[in-house]
């Protein structure tokens, strides 16, 4: 093998190397700049499909979580703007970091409603009882969020949870020049309005839910209520969760949610 050879292999094998860099710093930008707003799964989706990324999705049962704070609209009302998104920011933050450990896909914020999703883009068998399981943790932490807030002279302030499982379509919707990937259905709308029967410290699951979750979800059989959402046509038993395995929901003035 000559000398002119051997430069052109070694030309070619740095160039090689400089494009796989150049697309390592692409990825790390678009993860650094937009894992801020979208989960892993969902930017590897992304990255994995590069320029080809299609409009359109695909029907698929999953799991839907719709939270909301208790009061918050009295509350912007009340505090200073400043103040009132630092707490809300100190949250998000707190949710999010246990959405994430449990796998959701948070999907969209609304104000101060945080909508996920669990068992997309990726199938999840387990599903439906990671969600449980991150409600009752979602919950659970609010306890320290309360005292942060204390510290800073905040309010206290409270969440409902709703979950529901079932069918739904979900994917990129939009258009070529700005999409979002979401889901649609009755289902997510059954989702949204069992969210809106919740208490503030409370958790609310449909009956699907509540099978496919398994036998780790601890419920208050006395808190089931029978309930006829908006654009339903017939009503639906809704369960109050307590716990998840040895995890239980802290009861208003201290100790734990009694069965």
């Amino acid at each position: 093998m000559n000398d002119e050879l051997l430069a052109k292999i070694r030309e070619l094998e740095e160039e090689n190397a400089a494009l796989k860099e150049t697309l390592r710093q692409r990825d790390a930008f678009i993860h650094d700049t937009f894992g801020r707003y979208l989960t892993d799964e969902v930017l590897e989706e992304i990255l994995a499909q590069k320029d080809h990324l299609m409009i359109g999705g695909q029907r698929r049962v999953v799991t839907m979580m719709f939270t909301d704070l208790r009061g918050s609209t009295e509350l912007s009302e009340q505090m200073r703007s400043a103040d009132f998104i630092r707490m809300l920011n100190h949250y998000f933050e707190e949710m999010i970091e246990i959405i994430n450990a449990w796998m959701g896909n948070i999907l969209e914020f609304v104000g101060d409603a945080i909508v996920v999703v669990f068992g997309a883009p990726r199938p999840n068998e387990t599903a439906s009882g990671d969600a449980v399981a991150c409600a009752v943790a979602m919950q659970r932490r609010m306890t320290a969020v309360n005292a942060w807030n204390q510290s800073q002279g905040y309010p206290e302030i409270s969440m409902g949870i709703g979950i529901h499982t079932g069918s739904a379509i979900l994917g990129n919707i939009g258009s070529q020049t700005r999409t979002k990937y979401d889901m649609i259905g009755r289902n997510v709308n059954l989702a949204s309005r069992i969210e809106g029967f919740t208490a503030g410290g409370q958790i609310l699951v449909s009956t699907q839910t509540l099978q496919a979750a398994g036998s780790s979800v601890q419920i208050h059989c006395a808190g089931e209520i029978q309930v006829k959402p908006k654009g339903i046509q017939n009503e639906i038993l809704l369960h109050n969760v307590i716990g998840f395995g040895h995890m239980l929901i802290p009861r208003a003035g201290g100790g734990t949610a009694e069965r």
